[in-house]
């Protein structure tokens, strides 16, 4: 054994760099941020495992559907553009601006 006797293991723990205020801040808004989601996803721990496991997925669902929702957008813009440029292509009018009844002759 080579461990001298009385000597006690410790874990290392990140300490401060320094005494800079906005570093206080994001270290104490970061800790209470934990603390929030703890406290809200606490009644999500006491589920039984297979009520949990339908949770996380119908989340992992929605999430996946809120980042799926810009590129579904942009496809159908990108298709009702394509429409109408070839509209305007093909129509020799629609180059043109629509003749003014209110001007004053």
């Amino acid at each position: 054994m080579s461990e001298t006797q009385g000597e006690v293991r410790v874990r290392s723990v990140r300490t401060q760099r320094s005494g800079n205020l906005v570093e206080s801040v994001v270290g104490f808004g970061s800790g209470i941020v934990r603390m929030g989601i703890s406290v809200a996803t606490l009644p999500f721990a006491l589920l039984p495992g297979v009520s949990r496991q339908h949770l996380e997925n119908a989340t992992k669902e929605v999430l996946y559907a809120f980042a799926g929702l810009p590129g579904d957008l942009a496809k159908a813009a990108s298709t009702v553009i394509e429409e109408w440029a070839a509209k305007a292509d093909g129509d020799g009018a629609a180059k043109t601006a629509p003749k003014d009844e209110l001007a004053v002759k």
